[in-house]
């Protein structure tokens, strides 16, 4: 390898370096901002208006909240960090509704600009479309604060519409799912295997009522089916890199 591809290679590194860096500490101040507006609310209500506070019942139910959300937000950030990136975990984790737009609007992008998911580009294209995803969201909201309950609530609460709005989470999931299934359905046969199986086993309902505890069972037991998967061979091995001449 030349000397100049040797510093080529340098180069791309500390920049690389130099993006992760910047965009953890931007979205580290963000997050802390965000979380101090969103604390503020409730608390400059309660001081204004001299609302009594229990605070024993505000720990009970505190506990039970992050009892159930902290395992779901560790487990679908670590998930979501190894398709949209740092930069899109925290734009997306900011503004929420990920599963439902922010997600699907990363996959589209990176699918339209043709890279990979993980990749240097990849992030970068996936926090340019979750940020338009955001701006459409919230002119769609303002549209809708201004005409949605005049003109578009007897339109949107039609019969014959509602079947669509009652499925709208399994079409969301079955259009992020089916590409990585076509992709490797081996790979993928795994999680949904090992997913009726715990429902058969638990019940379906038991299984949606826990599911951050069942969640880093199926992700751990398919990564292990995922490895044995490979060390069997089948699973098809990416080709040894070429080594250039120097």
């Amino acid at each position: 390898m030349s000397d100049t591809q040797t510093t080529t290679q340098v180069t791309d590194t500390e920049q690389d370096l130099k993006f992760d860096r910047e965009i953890n500490v931007l979205g580290r101040y963000s997050s802390i901002i965000v979380l101090a507006l969103m604390f503020s609310i409730p608390i400059v209500v309660t001081a204004v208006y001299k609302i009594p506070v229990d605070f024993g019942k505000v720990m009970e139910s505190l506990g039970q909240l992050m009892a159930l959300f902290i395992p779901i937000a560790v487990i679908e950030n670590i998930s979501y960090y190894a398709i949209i990136g740092a930069g899109g975990v925290y734009l997306s984790s900011i503004t929420g509704n990920i599963l439902n737009t922010r997600l699907p609007s990363a996959i589209a992008g990176m699918k339209l600009a043709a890279v990979e998911p993980g990749s240097r580009k990849g992030d970068i294209i996936s926090i340019l479309s979750i940020g338009a995803s955001c701006l459409v969201t919230l002119t769609i909201i303002f549209l809708g604060m201004l005409f949605i309950a005049k003109f578009f609530t007897p339109i949107l609460s039609h019969p014959i519409l509602k079947p669509g709005f009652d499925n709208i989470m399994p079409a969301l999931l079955g259009a992020l799912v089916i590409p990585f299934v076509i992709r490797s359905p081996k790979l993928a046969a795994s999680p949904v295997i090992i997913s009726i199986v715990l429902c058969l086993i638990f019940g379906a309902r038991t299984v949606s009522r826990y599911q951050s505890y069942f969640l880093p069972v199926i992700m751990i037991s398919s990564v292990v089916a995922a490895r044995v998967l490979y060390m069997k061979g089948f699973l098809p091995q990416k080709p040894a890199a070429k080594k250039e001449s120097k």
